[in-house]
């Protein structure tokens, strides 16, 4: 009975392995899908007519289409803006009102790090590292948020995410030479991360974590 329940448990983690990241990737699908056609309503596609002929099918699908390209074109003007004077004053204003509020504050803060990691395209956010935390001998992967090779820096600052959530996390301050970097993409540490270790499938991938 023993060895059936073994069977069982065995089977059905394997199972539950590969179905959640299906049903979690298909709720995100959903819920973008279902928030891009809210967006419509407050874009000009939502304007736009088209002839008697069309299906209506294929023109509520060209109408979804022209919100998605506005919300693309809508993000990029945020990020222009906010690299002249005035894009910035206003950014800063907004930041400093949500610090006043508590909560939001918190919530902010980790989320603004956390989108920092997974979208800079510069280099210097976006170095998967390894150190010695939280006790010694014990080893966790974060990511410096400054360039390690920074002459001008006597500590750098690593933010840790917490796993399976990584949209909280601890910040910490370490001399370089406790800091490994590792051989691997900002993309699959926080795939480890998020999976908990069951990323490692490979003996390849496995050698990366070695040191």
């Amino acid at each position: 009975m023993n060895k059936f329940f073994s069977f069982v448990r065995s089977y059905f983690l394997s199972g539950l392995a590969i179905f959640i990241p299906f049903i979690i990737t298909i709720y995100l699908i959903v819920e973008i899908t279902t928030w891009l056609n809210t967006f419509v309503n407050f874009t000009p596609a939502r304007f736009i007519k088209f002839p008697d002929f069309v299906d209506p099918y294929i023109s509520d699908f060209l109408i979804f289409l022209l919100a998605a390209i506005f919300f693309v074109l809508f993000i990029t003007l945020i990020g222009l803006a906010t690299k002249n004077l005035l894009g910035k004053l206003l950014l800063n204003a907004g930041e400093k009102t949500i610090s006043k509020i508590p909560l939001a504050n918190t919530i902010f803060s980790t989320m603004k790090q956390v989108s920092k990691i997974i979208f800079s395209d510069g280099p210097k956010n976006q170095k998967a590292v390894m150190v010695e935390y939280p006790r010694k001998g014990s080893y966790t992967i974060g990511f410096a948020t400054q360039d390690i090779k920074n002459d001008k820096l006597t500590k750098i600052p690593v933010f840790i995410p917490t796993s399976p959530n990584p949209t909280s996390g601890f910040l910490i301050f370490l001399e370089k030479d406790q800091i490994k970097e590792l051989d691997i993409s900002p993309d699959d540490a926080f795939r480890l991360i998020v999976s908990g270790g069951l990323s490692i499938n490979e003996e390849e991938n496995i050698k990366k974590y070695q040191f």
